[in-house]
């Protein structure tokens, strides 16, 4: 069984950008001017490149992937030897400073972890039920247990 996850995407300002730019390129081609072109290359990699992960659990292998349309780009990596997966709950904080105004904001997260005898691979990042739901669904795949 073949499990697939996208785990990001270019930040909203870029994907903006993208948009500004296939607006910019449609104009430059509509007045037959080729720089176009080049806006519009940009622009499609603004908007559709990601990132994620593939499991095989028939094999046992793990691809992290970094892609735009149906192109993958990655390794495979063995995890035979897979003990766990474990969730860790971390703090991340950003200051945001306008003028005089200064503001911090804490946010939690977690992690999901991929435990092996000799190292860890941190899977994915992001809100507590969308990493409880996919390590239970990961965790039936490759038949482990999930440590909080």
């Amino acid at each position: 069984m073949i499990l697939n996850y996208k785990t990001a995407k270019l930040p909203p300002n870029f994907i903006a950008l993208g948009y500004i730019l296939f607006g910019i390129s449609a104009w430059r081609i509509a007045v037959l001017d080729w720089t176009g072109i080049i806006f519009l290359v940009i622009s499609i990699l603004c908007l559709f490149i990601k990132s994620g992960l593939i499991i095989d659990s028939d094999n046992k292998r793990l691809k992290k992937y970094n892609g735009i349309f149906t192109i993958r780009r990655g390794e495979w990596k063995d995890i035979s030897t897979l003990t766990n997966l474990q969730i860790i709950k971390t703090k991340a904080s950003q200051s945001m400073n306008v003028l005089s105004i200064n503001r911090t904001v804490t946010i939690d997260f977690y992690k999901l972890i991929l435990i092996l005898p000799n190292k860890k691979i941190v899977l994915m990042a992001g809100k507590k039920d969308y990493i409880t739901n996919t390590a239970e669904e990961i965790s039936k795949s490759l038949q482990t247990k999930v440590l909080n």
